[in-house]
């Protein structure tokens, strides 16, 4: 036996410790990951900025090159005839105050034939070149074209810059295009210094896709390396991870202006990684420390402190589900002995306790249920036998006979044998003698009919519920009208709730009137019956639950309808 308990406390604390090794290595690897994914984050954040400046910068000799082209369009070619030797003179001045800038001149009709140009610019027609045609048509709007690369030599290339144009030929004004080709030098500094801070290399297109500037532009040209990152670009709409050539490369792209130029930066994913090295060692060190520590821990603590822990547990779960009787294991040692100890007796006082509120509960509902019922006023029965006294002596002995005939069916009803629930049926034939009785005394100031769901009559409700509302219906809604009274009682089904609705078109109520009657448990008045609109709610309530009762709602001068609603039940503990 000893060496079979050995074996256990060695075998738990094992699978346990392996347990802890597999999380620990799993947590590495998540941990790892979330760190990838963050450090991605934060070099995308970083280098979004140095991007939003490269592009600023960029957008900046676009602005300068394009203000130069507005000046010397207004400046040299509006203000010269075309035929005139100033006129020729002008721009090869504009060229050889900038020769480290513009490359070339030309200057091109409507029809794309070239009228003018400069030495290192090409007279040939430029009618189909998109670059033409989109500058012609696009009115004092300087367009950056097609972008299309020109090499002036060497070492150096150059993008053109196009744009409409209105020049003087012999006094005649006439449409044409201006291009200019600048060479891209600034742009390349630009560039250039942005290399190797914190990414490998960046490019820039133009809004075909096309290169205007590469650091492997050279390579490109001559078929000796491809860049494969511009395949991504549509679909790169901040930044994106791409894996080609057997590495992961963090791809971004932001777009410079109005130009459709976009700037590519194109990082590896191992050289971020690289720069985050140590603090992976970091995490990963401090979380097989915490294994380890962990490890540690249940094998020295294991038998003497979670055998009664988990017992303590599964007792409270059971404890939770309803089973009282259940009690703790009191063998721990030291706080956990007292914690068991202090559990069972809290678990009897506390089942004492709940015996305890059931049994008041019950007595309450039982005292509450009565009360309300009970509030009924003799005024009722004092006013009915008046009106029957009146009747006799008046010699209506057949109005007589029919009240007395009807106010002993309303109290049989009322009285039930003691029952305070009973079928739809009785509780309907009750507010029927009610209204028969009112009506004779009222000199049928009123019409009333019933309307019910023949099905529900069987179902149960709470005796002397409608009874109040018809009354409400007769002595706030009738007050003030003469003639064309109408009272309906409705008993309908909806959505599985019994509705019984009191309507009636008398005068109507404002908000304040129906929340007093809805706020006054007994009316105090010597015509009606005293019991209150709300006492019938609450009974409602008491009986079925919080979302039964009744609602009132009414228009001045339209009529008030008052609406029971309760569950379809034929059968009630009524104790």
């Amino acid at each position: 036996m000893g060496n079979k308990k050995l074996s256990i406390r060695i075998l738990f604390p094992l699978v346990m410790s392996i347990s802890i090794l597999l999380c620990m290595i799993s947590c590495m690897v998540m941990f790892s990951h979330f760190l990838s994914g963050y450090f991605v984050e934060e070099a995308v954040g970083e280098i979004g900025k140095q991007k939003n400046s490269l592009a600023q910068g960029i957008e900046r000799e676009i602005e300068e090159i394009s203000d130069y082209t507005n000046a010397m369009y207004y400046q040299n070619i509006r203000s010269h005839d075309f035929q005139s030797d100033a006129f020729s003179d002008s721009l090869n001045d504009v060229i050889g105050n900038a020769p480290d800038r513009i490359h070339g001149i030309g200057l091109y009709d409507a029809n794309g034939n070239c009228i003018w140009h400069s030495e290192k610019m090409s007279d040939m027609p430029a009618m189909g070149a998109d670059w033409f045609v989109q500058a012609r048509d696009s009115i004092e709007i300087v367009y950056f074209g097609s972008k299309e690369l020109v090499f002036a030599d060497v070492m150096k290339h150059a993008f053109q810059v196009s744009r409409h144009i209105e020049y003087v030929d012999q006094g005649i004004m006439k449409s044409g295009v201006l291009c200019v080709q600048y060479y891209t030098d600034p742009v390349e500094t630009i560039l250039n210094e942005y290399q190797n801070k914190r990414t490998e290399y960046c490019y820039l297109l133009d809004e075909n896709n096309q290169l205007i500037y590469h650091p492997f532009m050279k390579a490109i040209q001559s078929d000796l390396y491809e860049e494969k990152t511009m395949e991504f670009v549509e679909e790169c709409d901040n930044y994106l991870v791409k894996t080609y050539e057997d590495a992961k490369w963090v791809i971004e792209k932001q777009q410079i202006g109005y130009t459709g130029w976009k700037i590519i930066v194109v990082n590896s994913l191992a050289n971020i990684r690289a720069e985050n090295l140590s603090i992976y060692y970091m995490a990963w060190l401090m979380l097989f420390l915490v294994g380890i520590a962990l490890i540690v821990l249940d094998i020295l603590l294991f038998r003497n402190i979670t055998d009664p822990v988990y017992q303590l547990m599964r007792t409270m779960k059971e404890f939770g589900k309803g089973n009282y009787q259940v009690k703790a294991s009191e063998d721990g040692i030291g706080e956990l002995k007292v914690l068991s100890e202090q559990f069972n007796h809290m678990a009897d006082r506390l089942q004492k306790q709940m015996d305890e509120i059931r049994e008041n509960e019950t007595e309450k509902r039982k005292m509450e249920k009565k009360l309300l019922q009970s509030q009924i006023n003799p005024h009722f029965l004092y006013n009915t036998l008046d009106s029957i006294i009146w009747m006799i002596q008046s010699g209506e002995y057949k109005g007589a006979e029919q009240m007395v005939s009807l106010l002993a069916k309303f109290f049989r009803t009322s009285l039930s044998q003691g029952k305070d629930m009973i079928p739809l049926e009785k509780e309907l034939e009750h507010a029927t003698s009610y209204l028969a009785i009112q009506n004779i005394r009222f000199k049928d100031k009123f019409e009333f009919c019933v309307h019910a769901d023949q099905a529900l009559l069987k179902y149960l409700c709470p005796k002397l519920s409608i009874q109040p509302l018809l009354e409400n219906a007769i002595y706030h809604g009738m007050e003030g009208k003469f003639e064309d009274g109408e009272i309906h009682i409705n008993v309908y089904e909806k959505e599985n709730v019994i509705h019984i609705e009191v309507v009636d078109n008398g005068l109507g109520m404002t908000e304040e009137k129906i929340d007093y009657i809805m706020n006054n448990k007994v009316v105090s008045s010597k015509r009606g019956s005293g019991i209150g609109v709300r006492n019938v709610s609450e009974r409602i309530k008491l009986i079925y639950g919080e979302e039964y009762g009744i609602s009132i709602t009414s228009e001045l001068d339209e009529g008030t309808t008052a609406t029971i609603t309760i569950p379809k039940l034929e059968e009630i503990d009524e104790k």
